[in-house]
């Protein structure tokens, strides 16, 4: 008889649950975003995002912007010529123009008396500058909005340019080879 009792306690218990998760009414707002500021830190590490201000500033600014998956935006200024990219460990000319976010100037090729010749996909340029070079064809000219984890970490990080700050770049491929 006892045993019944229990069984019969037992289902009741799981028959609520049931109803209860079912019906979400314990559901939280935000189910993808962990529970604790740790968490949600390393997350944040893990797969990071504009800050919203970044963001609402790129949406009015470059409101055509192409985003790949890993979150470099640029638009299209000239096509280039022919079918051929440069490929990882090329030597590419480069001129550019380097701002931030709010117009700021920081860095250009022409300051510095002329194209930049750097070789490409290997880490020697910021990876935003990896990733875009290596799809842009000869003559090719881009804006590049480099988002903070695609551009300078603490490292490597320029004294003018803030920690964590979107950069913009207009880039133009000369050559490579």
């Amino acid at each position: 008889m006892r045993s019944l009792i229990y069984i019969v306690l037992l289902g009741a218990a799981l028959l609520t649950l049931a109803l209860v998760v079912r019906s979400g009414m314990f559901a939280r707002k935000n189910p993808g975003e962990p529970l604790n500021s740790a968490m949600r830190a390393a997350l944040a590490e893990s797969r990071p995002e504009l800050p919203e201000e970044d963001a609402r500033a790129i949406r009015q600014q470059y409101p055509t912007a192409y985003t790949t998956p890993t979150g470099l935006m640029y638009l299209e200024r000239a096509p280039g010529a022919g079918k051929a990219t440069p490929r990882i460990g090329d030597q590419v000319v480069v001129a550019y123009t380097g701002r931030l976010l709010d117009g700021t100037s920081f860095d250009s090729s022409y300051a510095h008396g002329g194209p930049l010749a750097v070789q490409v996909g290997v880490g020697k340029v910021i990876k935003g500058w990896d990733e875009a070079l290596l799809t842009m064809k000869k003559g090719a000219k881009r804006t590049l909005i480099i988002p903070y984890w695609l551009g300078y970490d603490g490292s490597n990080r320029p004294e003018t340019i803030p920690y964590h700050a979107t950069l913009v770049f207009d880039v133009e491929l000369i050559d490579f080879h």
